[in-house]
Parts: structure tokens; sequence; C-alpha cells
């Protein structure tokens, strides 16, 4: 993915989101930049499943993230509540 120029700049905005504030605007454009990205690489109802029973550490990554970052932790609610998640 990171061969993607794209995708790598969507890389680098979730990176620099990380100290914003929680509801600025750039948070909810973000979200929906990565919504538009993964439906367009996904499809709709085609999505990769968020738990798929076989490891813990996707969940545990992402609760990491989003512990260390009020802008990621809305940011992934955002992004989750798009994609009916």
């Amino acid at each position: 993915m990171l061969a993607t120029p794209a995708l790598r700049q969507l890389f680098l905005a979730y990176d620099q989101a990380r100290d914003l504030d929680a509801d600025n605007s750039r948070v909810d454009a973000l979200a929906d930049r990565i919504v538009e990205a993964t439906l367009e690489r996904y499809g709709h109802g085609r999505l990769p499943k968020l738990d798929d029973g076989i490891s813990e550490n996707p969940a545990l990554i992402q609760g990491t993230a989003n512990a260390s970052s009020p802008a990621w932790r809305r940011l992934d609610t955002l992004i989750r509540t798009r994609l009916g998640r």
C-alpha cells in the first residue's frame, strides 16, 4: 500500500492528525478520505471483516492507537460509523 502515492498520503495525514483536537474539522475530512479510499479498494459489501476470530492483535493495535490520541479515537469512530461497522 505504501507504493501507492494516494494511500501513502492517507497514512501521513493519519499520522499528522494525532495531535489535532478531536473535534477539528480536519478529522472529519480525513475520515471521509479514508472511507472513500476503503470503498474504492474493496467496494461496497466486500469490506474485510474487522474481527475474524483468528487474532486479537488488530484490535489491540487500534486500541493502543486510540488511547494515545483523542483525534485518532474519533477518527476510528467516524470511519466505523460511515462504513456501517
